[in-house]
């Protein structure tokens, strides 16, 4: 269940920070933030809930998408030090929250896709009716993101 958590927040942080930048920064597109975000939704949208079924899939998916988002991630850094805007350094503090985040993931994903178990096992915690729901809320997202995306 904490995977799910881990996964789902981390994956909304990252796209929420992609369009924040995009949309108020006006920090053009480029292709490593199109990766970033598409790697984003997919961690929240498909990798978290996949993780309540089938652990070693759902964090092998984690991890292809954080090892996309993480190229943007050290690009961002490197604009945010070369920029001189009066509220960088709250960008700053943000962007380290982020990363941070970004790097637990990346390392829950490496400990539980490389470490001896069986692919078919799920999480234990939650029961099958709140793990429909569950599955609902990122279906919910991804839905409500198909229907958004071609706007942006």
């Amino acid at each position: 269940m904490t995977r799910y958590l881990l996964y789902f927040l981390t994956g909304f942080a990252v796209a929420t920070v992609i369009l924040f930048f995009r949309g108020y920064a006006s920090v053009p597109h480029s292709t490593v933030s199109n990766a970033a975000l598409v790697g984003a939704m997919a961690l929240f949208g498909i990798a978290s809930w996949l993780t309540l079924f089938k652990v070693k899939i759902g964090t092998l998916l984690a991890l292809l998408s954080l090892l996309a988002a993480i190229p943007w991630v050290i690009n961002a850094w490197m604009s945010i030090t070369a920029s001189e805007a009066a509220f960088t350094q709250i960008i700053s503090i943000v962007h380290a929250v982020l990363s941070v985040l970004v790097l637990i993931s990346l390392i829950v994903s490496l400990r539980y896709t490389f470490r001896r178990g069986s692919w078919r096992s799920g999480t234990t915690a939650p029961g099958i009716v709140l793990k429909i729901l569950l599955t609902l809320i990122p279906l919910a997202v991804l839905v409500a993101w198909f229907i958004v995306e071609p706007k942006l």
